[in-house]
C-alpha cells in the first residue's frame, strides 16, 4: 500500500515502453526502415518509446488518481462492506498471510483493470479505503 502509485507509475511505464518499442520495432521491420539506417531507427523507436510511455502513464495516473476514504465502522458491517466492493467490481485477493490490509483487485467490465487495486484496512473506528477516486466516489455509504 505504500508507494503504490510510484509503484504503478514504474510498471506502467516500463510496460509501455517496452510495448511500444516492440510494435515499432515490428512495423519498422515490414516496412524496411532498419535497411537504410538501422542506428537512426533504433534510436526513433527509443525515443518515441520513452515519450509515448511517460505521457501515456501520466494520463492514467491523473484519470485513476487515487485518494483515501474513512467509513465508520459503526455505519457498515463487514460482510456489506465487501458486498458494496462487489457491486462496483472488485473482489478480494486472498491472501495466505493475515494482514491488516485487505487487498481487491478490479473486475472488468465493472472496473477498469488499469484503475489498480483497492486497499482497507481496519483501525478501531474506521474502515480505510485507499482507492481510485472515480471508483470510491461510486461507493454509497
Amino acid at each position: 500500500m505504500k508507494n503504490y502509485t510510484l509503484l504503478r507509475f514504474v510498471k506502467l511505464s516500463l510496460y509501455f515502453f517496452g510495448m511500444y518499442g516492440l510494435l515499432t520495432a515490428v512495423w519498422f521491420g515490414f516496412s524496411g526502415r532498419f535497411s537504410e539506417n538501422a542506428s537512426g531507427a533504433i534510436n526513433e523507436i527509443l525515443v518515441n518509446a520513452a515519450i509515448f510511455s511517460l505521457l501515456f502513464t501520466i494520463a492514467l495516473l491523473l484519470w485513476f488518481r487515487r485518494t483515501e476514504v474513512r467509513i465508520p465502522v459503526t455505519h457498515i458491517s463487514q460482510k456489506a462492506l465487501e458486498q458494496k466492493l462487489e457491486e462496483i467490481g472488485y473482489e478480494r485477493i486472498v491472501d495466505k498471510v493475515k494482514g491488516s490490509v485487505q487487498v481487491y483487485k478490479p473486475r472488468p467490465p465493472k472496473a477498469s483493470a488499469l484503475a489498480g487495486r483497492l486497499f482497507v484496512q481496519k483501525s478501531a473506528n474506521f474502515y480505510h479505503l485507499h482507492g481510485p477516486v472515480s471508483k470510491l466516489k461510486d461507493l454509497s455509504v
